[in-house]
């Protein structure tokens, strides 16, 4: 039977994806987990793995077109087995994971007086028996200052949307892919600049300095949260934050010890628009005092001058130590991040 192979959820900040090169000639055998083409994301160059085996008998699309996610690129005529296709090893800005509940699903028992065709379906409806997931020591550590922080820190939130317009001009300016997390982290940094107090944390009943000016980027590396910390971004263009951050991950997935060291930072950002996701609250990295959670830049209705206009635009949400900041001060910091991006 012919097994369509679609573009797979990749994990990167673009609607499209460019593929580079086929692995695989027309006509080739190929195997399940066998590399079958390369493509180049916002973040990497990649392989990407079929999850059918059997001959290529056709394909969809050519190196160097930009290919959506689920779109049929190639047709592989197997024998009608398959697997889920495995996401590649790439990361992307994201909150903390959710952990799935160990539930134990215990099947009935069939009646005597069922047949033969009665007791095959009931295998079949039957969801396969959950195990409880063993966490790394990372994922421990996350969950464990993740509900300390939801427990012991006073959130509160505050939202705003921006104008992209002018950040994805200047980001089609540049000859090569600038992450968006770039962008992100230079805005808050020069935000820090005006409003300092953002970088204390609260101790003792007192303010205490965190004695660091970087901006933490969240990464979701292999189902393990990551937080690369970019020193100053106000004070360094976009080319290098983005070369920053994109050998950051790559020195993380070579398995470089340094790479993961947890280093300080005053506040962290988290970008879940490649998800998706229009809007969302994160939780504060302790001992920091706030983390801005990014949505996906999309079309909206917007007003000017007295009329209604479709414009790029993305919503900011910042969740704050009610401890260390107070609502004003926050609201006037979120504005000055939203000035910063919104710069032609």
């Amino acid at each position: 039977m012919d097994i369509e192979i679609r573009m797979p959820d990749l994990g990167t900040t673009e609607a499209e994806i460019k593929l580079t090169q086929w692995l695989v000639p027309v006509g080739g055998q190929v195997s399940r987990g066998q590399p079958l083409f390369k493509v180049e994301t916002d973040k990497a160059e990649m392989d990407v793995e079929s999850f059918a085996a059997g001959v290529l008998e056709a394909v969809r699309a050519q190196p160097g077109d930009a290919v959506e996610v689920g779109q049929v690129i190639a047709i592989v005529h197997g024998d009608g087995g398959s697997a889920p296709p495995a996401k590649p090893q790439e990361a992307h800005t994201a909150a903390v994971p959710a952990i799935p509940s160990p539930i134990m699903h215990t099947p009935a028992p069939p009646s005597e007086k069922k047949g033969f065709f009665a007791r095959n379906r009931e295998k079949v409806q039957q969801p396969p028996p959950q195990r409880a997931i063993d966490l790394g020591p990372a994922q421990r550590t996350v969950a464990r200052r993740m509900q300390q922080s939801w427990q012991t820190v006073p959130h509160f939130t505050l939202q705003t949307s921006l104008n992209a317009e002018a950040m994805i001009a200047r980001r089609s300016g540049f000859a090569r892919k600038i992450l968006w997390d770039a962008f992100f982290a230079q805005a808050a940094g020069k935000a820090l600049e005006r409003f300092p107090r953002m970088s204390f944390r609260f101790e003792n009943d007192k303010l205490v300095p965190q004695g660091s000016n970087a901006v933490g980027v969240a990464i979701d590396l292999e189902g393990d949260l990551c937080v690369i910390p970019i020193a100053d971004p106000g004070a360094k263009v976009l080319e290098q934050i983005s070369d920053e951050i994109t050998t950051a991950i790559e020195q993380i997935r070579a398995g470089d010890p340094k790479a993961r060291e947890v280093r300080r930072a005053c506040l962290t950002i988290s970008n879940l628009g490649v998800c998706n996701v229009e809007s969302f609250t994160a939780i504060i990295n302790p001992p920091e005092s706030c983390i801005l959670a990014i949505g996906r830049i999309s079309p909206q209705p917007a007003v000017l001058d007295g009329r209604v206009i479709i414009q790029s635009r993305a919503t900011l949400t910042l969740s704050a130590d009610h401890r260390v900041i107070n609502g004003r001060y926050a609201a006037g910091f979120l504005d000055a991040i939203v000035q910063e991006l919104e710069k032609a």
